[in-house]
């Protein structure tokens, strides 16, 4: 078992979340990657569909904030409320939302192994 990089997930809130039950806190991790819907997201702000990528963002945020998946849930929170009313974010905050996603599934396949 790989041990949990706490930038990306914090299991001293998140195992409390599921009863301290870690297997069941890794079978909710495992399905983390499927939960976030990265290519609507991308087809969104790419089309300017800003208020659907809101939607998409709010979405992975409550999944995020659930597995206290730190730094996802941070920079999705900067990304919501931006997003909020259908406005357009900055692209800072897009690549920051991307790259934070990519990092907590690399974290999350780590501690799975």
């Amino acid at each position: 078992m790989g041990a949990a990089d706490s930038k990306y997930i914090n299991l001293a809130e998140g195992l409390p979340r599921t009863a301290n039950n870690e297997g069941l806190y890794k079978k909710l991790a495992a399905k983390f990657e499927a939960s976030v819907d990265l290519d609507a997201f991308d087809a969104a702000v790419s089309g300017g569909d800003w208020e659907r990528a809101g939607e998409i963002v709010h979405a992975a945020k409550g999944v995020a904030g659930n597995l206290a998946l730190a730094a996802f849930y941070d920079d999705s929170i900067v990304l919501m409320d931006e997003l909020r009313g259908g406005n357009a974010p900055q692209q800072e905050n897009i690549d920051a939302f991307r790259e934070s996603y990519k990092e907590t599934i690399r974290a999350i396949n780590t501690y799975l192994e």
